[in-house]
């Protein structure tokens, strides 16, 4: 399984950058503490624009584009993301794409030091999206995006180093950092790994729910198939199915599938998780239980 794993993200993630980053040594920064204060002007017209994004009618494209590029002139690096983002992939009927746009506000971005900005490019780069002949390649993007704290590009080289490099302990590091910075992808990892890895399927099954608490709807989407009655023992971790808690993960699967933007803080408080039929709450600490 592990190496199944290593070849999709070799193909996915490198894109043919032969060699990783240099480890150096890590130290976990907080993206919060390496981003500049926003102007206020332009982050009334960020936020106008992203709510009218969200209409569920007809978006005025041709307005939302205009509060942003405002925003940007102000240097609004979330405005930047957000625009550079529609350039990208472009909205059928509202904005054309157009990739060298979305690469300029990225390198405006890398200007101004964001760390999204180092996030994006190394990703653009990745995926050979119109980049041509840069000067260094996507992983030292992402690199740079990890040392000051972005928590995907701390989430993608954590998997680089565990699944690529075989540097677990290293690659944990990386993605424990994203984790607590309430990344939800960084836990849906953690859950991933420890379930297919290290076969701790507690522990795989805590980070999961941390992850849906913080509306990943990966996490989501495991949590709820885990208790159905209809999923193989085997991709249930060999839980017991519960038509109780199936319902619970449902029906928050189901909310976030609506909204994607929601979070769950309540969540484990709220639904202690059940032990394992044979590993307990960690199959590393037979005697251990969490708080209740």
């Amino acid at each position: 399984m592990r190496a199944l794993i290593s070849i999709a993200l070799a193909l996915f993630l490198t894109s043919g950058v032969s060699v990783m980053a240099d480890p150096k040594t890590f130290i976990c920064a907080h993206e919060k503490n390496n981003l500049p204060s926003l102007d206020p002007l332009a982050d009334a017209w960020y936020r106008e624009a992203v709510l009218l994004a969200k209409l569920d009618t007809l978006r005025p494209w041709d307005r939302i584009v205009e509060l942003y590029s405002k925003a940007v002139e102000r240097d609004h690096w979330k405005a930047m993301h957000n625009l550079a983002a529609l350039y990208r992939t472009g909205w059928p009927g509202g904005v054309e794409k157009d990739t060298q746009k979305a690469i300029d506000l990225y390198q405006r971005m890398i200007d101004l030091n964001i760390p999204q900005g180092f996030y994006n490019m190394g990703a653009i780069i990745g995926n050979k999206a119109g980049v041509k002949n840069p000067a260094t390649d996507g992983l030292t993007f992402l690199d740079k995006a990890a040392r000051m704290g972005n928590p995907a590009a701390l989430t993608e080289l954590g998997k680089q180093y565990i699944y690529i490099g075989n540097k677990d302990a290293l690659g944990l590091e990386y993605t424990q950092c994203a984790a607590d910075q309430g990344y939800g992808q960084a836990y849906y990892e953690l859950g991933s790994y420890y379930e297919i890895v290290k076969s701790n399927f507690p522990i795989a099954l805590n980070n999961y729910q941390k992850g849906l608490s913080l509306g990943n709807d990966s996490s989501a989407r495991t949590m709820k198939n885990l208790f159905c009655k209809t999923t193989p023992p085997h991709e249930a971790m060999w839980y017991m199915p519960n038509d109780d808690l199936y319902e619970v993960y449902n029906d928050y699967y189901l909310k976030l599938l609506a909204n994607p933007e929601l979070k769950f803080p309540d969540l484990i408080k709220d639904h202690p998780l059940p032990p394992h039929p044979t590993q307990g709450y960690d199959a590393d600490r037979s005697n251990w239980k969490p708080d209740q």
